[in-house]
C-alpha cells in the first residue's frame, strides 16, 4: 500500500476545515462588531448611525487583521 495516496485527502480536509473556520472567525467578528455598533447607536439615540459604521469600518479591519495574523 502507498502511504502518500491516503495523506493527500487528509490534507486538504484539513485545509478546508482550517480556511472554513477562519471564515467562520472573520464573520462573527464583523457581526459582533456591526451589533455593538447597532445597540451604541441605539442607547444614545442618534439620527445617524455613527458607531454602528465606525465599528463596522473597524471590525473588518479586525477579521483581517486575524486572517493575516493566522496565515503567518
Amino acid at each position: 500500500m502507498n502511504p502518500e495516496k491516503y495523506q493527500k485527502p487528509k490534507k486538504k480536509l484539513d485545509d478546508f476545515i482550517r480556511y472554513s473556520s477562519l471564515a467562520f472567525e472573520m464573520i462573527v467578528i464583523m457581526g459582533v462588531g456591526t451589533w455593538l455598533g447597532t445597540l451604541i447607536d441605539h442607547w444614545i439615540e442618534f439620527k445617524f448611525p455613527v458607531f454602528t459604521l465606525a465599528l463596522m469600518i473597524l471590525s473588518v479591519i479586525g477579521a483581517i487583521y486575524h486572517a493575516v495574523r493566522k496565515f503567518l
